[in-house]
């Protein structure tokens, strides 16, 4: 049995290691015994990678509306203690 060679297919916008797509076209090249028994470990690695970017992906946004929550809460102290202090001289004044 000799099955056809499969091409890499990464979805787009999907970065890979340089080096794990490399490894993967080479054991592409391999005969048909190599790859049935490489094949499955370069692609359980390439998912690993695939996790890891989609997790960074996810802490880079959580972490980006985090910094925009914290001006916002910043933004609503600062203005605050103007209007309380508005409000305290209106106070004093009377």
């Amino acid at each position: 049995m000799n099955p056809a060679p499969c091409r890499p297919t990464t979805p787009a916008g999907e970065t890979l290691p340089r080096e794990l797509r490399e490894l993967q076209e080479r054991i592409l090249a391999q005969p048909w015994e190599v790859r049935a028994e490489l094949a499955p470990l370069v692609e359980e690695a390439m998912e690993h990678a695939r996790f890891r970017d989609r997790v960074l992906t996810v802490a880079r946004g959580a972490l980006e509306q985090f910094k925009l929550d914290l001006e916002l809460a910043r933004f609503d102290l600062d203005a605050t203690r103007r209007e309380r202090e508005a409000l305290l001289r209106l106070l004093g004044d009377r």
